[in-house]
C-alpha cells in the first residue's frame, strides 16, 4: 500500500489535498493510506512510533518546527532517504535551504490538483525503481530489509518475528501495520499470526504452506479457500 502524509497547519488545505488523493486513488483503483498532521511535531512523533511514508506533502512555513527542520530530521537523524518529500508554500524565498534535503518537488500555493496527482505518479515510480523495502523500528533505530529477502512474518502478542533468507529479527509491532506495508508486493495473510511472501512459498497443502526454508506454516480454516484461489490466480498470472 502506498503511504502518504499531509502536514499543514491549514486544515482546509489538508482536506483539499486529501480529497484530491482519495479521488485519484479511486480513479486508478490503487488503495492509498493517508495520514494528516497539523504540525511538524505530530508528523515526527508518528514516524518515530510507527513508520515513515512513501510520500510526504509538507508546508514549508510551519510554526514551532518548520517544514525545513522536519525534512532535515527525516533525512539526517532518522536516515530516511527513500521517502519522497514535496514542499508547499505561498512563497519560494527559502528554496535554497531545501537543497540538502533533496525534495522531490516544490508546489506554490494555492495548490492545483494536477500538481498533486503528478507528484503522486512520480513518487510511485521512484518507489518502484528503488526496489521495495520493509522498514521497522527496533529500539531507537530504523532498520530496512529488501522485501525479496523476507520469507514471512509471525506475530505473537506484541512481538513480530521476521524470517529472512539470512536469519531472523524480532521487533515490537502490530501485524496489521506490517501487512499495510507489504500487501501490494504479493505478501499474503494466511493466518491471524502469519504473513508470507508468495515468492518464497514452495508448496501449498490443504492446511499449511511450506516455505523455501522448509518451515511449515498453518493456514487458518477460514482462509483456506481464499488462499487456494489466490495461489491459483498467481499461477495464471492474475495475482
Amino acid at each position: 500500500m502506498f503511504r502518504i502524509a499531509i502536514c499543514d497547519e491549514d486544515q482546509i488545505s489538508c482536506a483539499n489535498i486529501e480529497n484530491i488523493i482519495l479521488s485519484y486513488s479511486k480513479r486508478i483503483n490503487e488503495k492509498m493510506e493517508i495520514e494528516v498532521f497539523y504540525s511538524g511535531g505530530e508528523l515526527l512523533k508518528f514516524i518515530l512510533k510507527e513508520y515513515c511514508f512513501d510520500l510526504i506533502f509538507i508546508e514549508m512555513n510551519l510554526k514551532h518546527i518548520n517544514g525545513i527542520t522536519v525534512g532535515k530530521i527525516i533525512r539526517d537523524l532518522l536516515d530516511y532517504q527513500r521517502v519522497q518529500i514535496v514542499y508547499m508554500s505561498k512563497t519560494d524565498k527559502y528554496l535554497m535551504e531545501l537543497f540538502n534535503i533533496r525534495p522531490m518537488h516544490f508546489i506554490e500555493k494555492p495548490i492545483e490538483s494536477y500538481k498533486i496527482i503528478n507528484d503522486i505518479r512520480l513518487a510511485m515510480k521512484l518507489t518502484d525503481s528503488l526496489g521495495a523495502v520493509f522498514s521497522y523500528k527496533k529500539g531507537y533505530d530504523i532498520h530496512k530489509v529488501p522485501l525479496k529477502n523476507i520469507l514471512y512474518f509471525e506475530s505473537e502478542d506484541r512481538e513480530i518475528r521476521m524470517v529472512t533468507t539470512t536469519g531472523e529479527e524480532i521487533f515490537y509491532g502490530k501485524l496489521e501495520n506490517v501487512y499495510n506495508q507489504v500487501a501490494k508486493y504479493q505478501f499474503v495473510k494466511i493466518h491471524k499470526s502469519y504473513i508470507i511472501n508468495y515468492a518464497h512459498a514452495s508448496m501449498l497443502n490443504y492446511n499449511e504452506v511450506v516455505m523455501s526454508n522448509t518451515d511449515c506454516l498453518p493456514i487458518s480454516q477460514s482462509r483456506r479457500k481464499i488462499i487456494r484461489e489466490l495461489f491459483m490466480e498467481h499461477e495464471t498470472g492474475v495475482f
